[in-house]
């Protein structure tokens, strides 16, 4: 299950940056829910606990082989995708993407490419 974890922070909190940390385990946090809100409209409460599979506009396997792209640890080009906006528009966002061992998590920044 992937599912989307909201972290609230003073200092990037307020940033029109992306954010986010994805875990081995499936699960990402978003590390600046205000910039994830502006671009897909939903409330910090609305994205916690939302699956990111449940924000592509795609069939359960073609999300499913996003997602696993994803977590390939070894992976350093950005990955492309779509993902559906509160108000039912699609925006296309490049995710650059860097593994940390240590944490054993994959470092998300999103940049918003545009409206669908």
């Amino acid at each position: 299950m992937f599912v989307l974890g909201v972290k609230a922070s003073k200092t990037r909190a307020q940033s029109d940056l992306m954010l986010a940390r994805l875990f081995t385990s499936g699960i990402i946090e978003l590390e600046n829910w205000t910039a994830w809100s502006r671009a897909l409209g939903y409330l910090p409460v609305e994205l916690s606990g939302k699956s990111l599979r449940g924000l592509m506009p795609l069939g359960h396997a073609a999300a499913g082989e996003v997602v696993a792209a994803l977590l390939d640890t070894a992976a350093v080009e950005p990955l492309d995708v779509t993902l559906r906006c509160k108000d039912q528009r699609r925006k296309r966002l490049r995710l650059h993407r860097r593994f940390d061992p240590h944490e054993q998590a994959v470092f998300l920044l999103a940049e918003e490419l545009s409206a669908v």
